[in-house]
């Protein structure tokens, strides 16, 4: 959390401003206004690390656990080359250890 200070950790919650992104495909309806997510089905034997419709880390996907240095380290790097319009595919899952 000190990398990235104003980090929201959501467990199976996705904000309802990243609907438009494709990756998010098993939520819950919810339309209710107060309420500023949704809830996402839990895959089994999934532990994965998303934002914006980006993949940081997937466990199913690489079929190992994290590093948490470096999902911090890309995640922080995913992040600012976002807001500065950077090319951020080095940060993404399967292109970097």
């Amino acid at each position: 959390m000190a990398r990235i200070p104003n980090a929201v950790i959501m467990k199976n919650q996705i904000p309802k401003s990243y609907l438009p992104y494709d990756i998010y495909n098993n939520l819950v309806p919810n339309d209710v206004e107060d309420t500023p997510f949704y809830l996402q089905v839990p895959r089994t034997g999934a532990f994965e690390i998303s934002y914006k419709g980006f993949t940081i880390f997937s466990k199913l996907k690489g079929k190992y656990w994290p590093n948490c240095d470096l999902i911090a380290e890309k995640a922080c790097g995913l992040v600012d080359g976002d807001l500065n319009g950077s090319d951020v595919t080095q940060f993404l899952a399967g292109m970097s250890p």
